[in-house]
């Protein structure tokens, strides 16, 4: 990742679902399948699974005792979020005190079993709070040797560039990447699977900001759960949720393009959809869920994609 030292996997497997929708066995399995076809970069959160009765089955314990069983410290780079909202809090209050940060990171440490995370990210922020005084705390953390590296997710260009702006002004880096909703399907805006207002959706002064300053994106929703292998699968007989939120002109436009160049490659349209991601002019690291095996392989060969048939082919830039 620029102005890091951690050499990532091109692909990031989301561990949203670890704990969740896929038991701790199973989990063991996708991981051990992840690393062993080449991944090395996971992503989870404070969050993930804290719905679920007993804390032994949230995301991060779960890849805590995978980490401890399999001997992987050091050879995997976990990224993990800390700074949600109280699920229960109808009001989505924001927790981006120094206490609140310090409060999930140090659960996170436990959680995952280690004295210091690689890349932590903000999982929500409080526009009400100067970005320089929550950009002060994750320094804070940096210099006491809690994390190596952070990051934002589901923050405005605005309040990026104004943190990066005042670190830049004190000669330091950071933040290292930004996280928000991005796939090559576009979304219905007023129909978003997640209808959280505090989410934030990559934009045109997003993608010219990281062109500019070649800030990495680790989008989420990545894959758009899917939505053009299921239009290929299924046509508009797909889940509910997911053609609300993606059928468009736009995206049946993509999918023609998407279909057209998958009968050229051999390549599924899923497979293609994460590639489109990486052949952007600026570090892209999708990050993309899988339930098994044979859907993490789809997901993994979109690395081996040569992306130049992306600019052959016509496709949009965003």
């Amino acid at each position: 990742m620029k102005d890091t030292d951690l050499d990532l996997s091109c692909v990031c497997l989301g561990g949203a679902g670890f704990g969740n929708t896929l038991s701790e066995k199973d989990t063991f399995s996708l991981l051990d399948a992840f690393v062993g076809g080449g991944g090395n970069f996971i992503d989870t959160a404070n969050v993930y699974c804290r719905w679920v009765p007993g804390l032994e089955n949230c995301s991060e314990r779960i890849i805590g005792r995978w980490l401890r069983s399999r001997k992987m410290y050091g050879k995997v780079t976990v990224a993990t979020k800390g700074a949600h909202y109280t699920i229960d809090d109808a009001y989505r209050t924001p927790r981006l005190s120094k206490s609140e940060i310090r409060s999930d990171l140090e659960d996170s440490l436990k959680a995952l079993g280690t004295d210091v995370i690689d890349f932590y990210w903000l999982h929500r922020d409080d526009t009400q709070r100067p970005v320089e005084e929550i950009t002060d705390s994750l320094e804070e953390f940096r210099k006491d040797g809690m994390i190596r590296y952070y990051g934002f997710s589901n923050f405005t260009t605005e309040r990026v560039m104004r943190a990066r702006a005042y670190l830049n002004s004190a000669g330091l880096n950071g933040p290292y990447a930004v996280s928000n909703q991005w796939s090559m399907a576009s979304v219905n805006r007023d129909r978003n699977i997640n209808r959280d207002p505090t989410l934030v959706l990559f934009d045109e002064n997003e993608y010219k900001m990281h062109e500019a300053t070649g800030l990495p994106a680790v989008p989420y929703s990545s894959t758009a759960l899917g939505f053009f292998d299921k239009l290929n699968r299924y046509g508009e007989d797909m889940p509910r949720h997911i053609y609300d939120a993606y059928y468009n002109e736009d995206n049946v436009r993509k999918y023609k393009m998407l279909i057209r160049l998958s009968e050229e490659t051999g390549h599924s349209v899923h497979a293609l959809s994460i590639a489109w991601l990486l052949s952007k002019r600026f570090q892209v690291f999708p990050v993309c869920g899988a339930s098994n095996t044979a859907q993490l392989n789809d997901i993994m060969t979109a690395a081996d994609i040569d992306v130049n048939l992306f600019q052959e082919g016509g496709f949009p830039e965003l």
